[in-house]
């Protein structure tokens, strides 16, 4: 169901300007999960996911739903308490 409520165009562009600014901080790519460094006692491990939200994701399929389930609901959450 999708619920439709009037929106002007300038609150619908800085909507999306925060959506986008916020989207593009997310890349899928790999990071380590603890420090590498043997002198340390590092045992991290090299994953593939969200290298800025530091989760593992390992397809296509779960890094859209990353970006749909997790950050895009936190994007509207942020944005609707600016207004």
């Amino acid at each position: 169901m999708y619920l439709a409520f009037p929106v002007d165009s300038d609150t619908k562009s800085e909507l999306l300007e925060t959506a986008q600014h916020e989207l593009m901080k997310h890349h899928w790519d790999t990071f380590c999960t603890e420090p590498l460094s043997i002198a340390q006692g590092g045992k991290g491990v090299i994953v593939p996911g969200c290298v800025h939200c530091r989760k593992i994701i390992y397809t296509g399929n779960q890094y859209l739903s990353h970006l749909a389930l997790d950050v895009l609901p936190e994007i509207i959450d942020s944005f609707c308490k600016m207004e």
